[in-house]
């Protein structure tokens, strides 16, 4: 039997005995990327077909994202945050979960105005807005607050055109240091005042070829995609480096 026919094998032995819950700890790993993503789409129908609640543990953020109706992201064997993928995707309420939850962009920044609907905060020579309601602490004029943005909300224009940028939006200024094209899209590592490493995912749709390494570069994106943390976390989070992957 191959790999995915091995996996549905197991999970209809389990589910002869018609369980209330069924845990499955894992169950793709083994799988390469092609026939695991055949997989999860296909335990989502049957878990819908038939009406068990499945708890499945996983590594993979994405698989989580795709498959589960309610995701619990654990940080040392304590929820950090419990929710549907979307809410959770877009509103982490920790630094931990904003990391390990794909990919963010947190920049430490001073609250220059608070108290109404939005919040206008400082970075280097970067003045940004965002939702109160998008921050997980109540932000104060004065005090610090770490800014988030994922990469794919922000749009890349070369420093030539900066004057095209609609008024309202965050602007930030950069140094192109990296890209990587990986079919769909555009991956670039910008060095910015505000942070030495931002990352933007830019579709591949019409691609400026000015847009390489050492390019100048405005990053901008609407406010409204913009969330707030509490300072006081470790903005590191949930990163995993090489050598702990290794």
């Amino acid at each position: 039997l191959s790999g995915g026919q091995q996996q549905r094998v197991a999970v209809a032995r389990a589910l002869i005995n018609h369980p209330q819950v069924l845990l499955l700890d894992e169950p793709l790993g083994a799988l390469d990327l092609k026939l695991r993503r055949q997989m999860q789409l296909e335990l989502k129908r049957i878990q819908t077909e038939v009406g068990i609640t499945f708890v499945h543990v996983t590594h993979d953020q994405e698989e989580a994202m795709t498959m589960a109706d309610t995701v619990a992201v654990m940080n040392g064997g304590r929820v950090e945050q419990l929710g549907a993928p979307a809410e959770l995707y877009e509103n982490p309420k920790t630094t931990f979960v904003a990391n390990f939850l794909g990919t963010s962009n947190l920049i430490e920044a001073e609250v220059l105005e608070a108290g109404g609907s939005d919040v206008l905060v400082g970075s280097a020579d970067a003045r940004l807005r965002l939702p109160a309601a998008r921050c997980s602490t109540t932000p104060t004029a004065g005090g610090k607050l770490l800014v988030g943005v994922r990469p794919e909300k922000i749009s890349l224009v070369h420093a030539a055109d900066e004057d095209t940028v609609a008024a309202g939006r965050n602007k930030v200024r950069g140094t192109i240091a990296a890209s990587s094209f990986i079919g769909v899209s555009t991956q670039y590592v910008i060095d910015s005042p505000v942070c030495p490493e931002l990352e933007v995912y830019v579709q591949n749709v019409e691609r400026d070829a000015r847009l390489v390494p050492g390019a100048e570069v405005v990053l901008h994106w609407n406010p409204e995609h913009t969330f707030g943390l509490d300072a006081a976390q470790d903005i590191d989070a949930g990163i995993e480096t090489v050598e702990e992957g290794a």
